[in-house]
C-alpha cells in the first residue's frame, strides 16, 4: 500500500513538473514586447547606477536590480498564461517617464514603474492571484539574499538584495492606482495584511544586522 502512495505521490510530482516546464517553454514574446522589455530594462538599469552617480559599475548590484524587475514581470505573464489569458507586457509612457527621471543621480526617491503586464482575465480570484504572484517573487527572493547575508555577512549585495527586493515588494503593494497592492487589495484583504507585513518586516531585517 504504502509503494502504491509513493509511486502515485511521485506521479503526481512528475505530473506538475511536466506541467510547468510545457508552460515555460511555450512561453511567446511579441516583437512589440520585446521592445518595451528591453527600453524598460535599460532604465532600470540606469536607475540602478544613478546610485553611486554611475562612477562605478558593479555587475552583481545590476543583476539585483534586474532580476527584481524581469522576474516579477514574468511571473505575472507565466501564471496569467497558466489561467489561459493573453499577457504581454506594455510599457507606460509616464512609468518610463518617472523611470527615467529615478535615473537621474541627484534624485534622492527612486521610483521603478516603467510598465505592467497587462491581462485578459474577468475571474476575480484569478486576476487577483496574478497581482500577487509579482510581489511574492520578490518577497521570496528579498528573504533569500538575507539568508545568504546572514551566512556571509561581508557580502554586502546580498543585503542590498534583500532591501531592494523588500522596497520593491513594498511599492508594488500601495492600494491605489494601477499597482498589485490595489487588485490584491479587492481580491483579498488578509493576503494584502499578510504581504504588506511580511514586506515591511523584510525591510527592516534588511536594514539590521544582529
Amino acid at each position: 500500500m504504502k509503494d502504491y502512495i509513493d509511486k502515485k505521490n511521485m506521479m503526481n510530482y512528475n505530473s506538475k513538473n511536466s506541467i510547468l516546464i510545457n508552460l515555460i517553454l511555450r512561453i511567446k514574446f511579441s516583437k512589440l514586447e520585446i521592445r518595451d522589455l528591453t527600453i524598460a530594462t535599460i532604465l532600470v538599469i540606469a536607475v540602478g547606477l544613478s546610485f553611486n552617480g554611475y562612477r562605478h559599475i558593479s555587475w552583481q548590484f545590476l543583476a539585483i536590480f534586474v532580476s527584481a524587475f524581469l522576474v516579477h514581470e514574468f511571473a505575472h505573464k507565466l501564471l496569467a498564461q497558466f489561467y489561459g489569458s493573453w499577457a504581454e507586457f506594455r510599457a507606460s509612457a509616464y512609468g518610463l517617464l518617472v523611470t527615467a527621471i529615478s535615473a537621474i543621480p541627484f534624485i534622492p526617491f527612486k521610483f521603478i514603474a516603467p510598465g505592467a503586464v497587462v491581462i485578459d482575465l474577468s475571474d476575480r480570484s484569478k486576476f487577483g492571484r496574478v497581482a500577487f504572484i509579482g510581489p511574492l517573487t520578490n518577497l521570496v527572493m528579498g528573504f533569500i539574499f538575507l539568508i545568504l547575508f546572514y551566512q556571509h555577512p561581508f557580502v554586502g549585495f546580498l543585503r542590498i538584495g534583500a532591501s531592494f527586493n523588500s522596497w520593491i515588494a513594498l511599492f508594488n503593494l500601495m492600494p491605489f492606482g494601477n499597482l498589485d497592492g490595489e487588485k490584491i487589495f479587492s481580491w483579498n484583504k488578509i493576503v494584502w495584511l499578510f504581504m504588506m507585513g511580511s514586506s515591511m518586516g523584510l525591510f527592516v531585517l534588511s536594514q539590521t544586522y544582529f
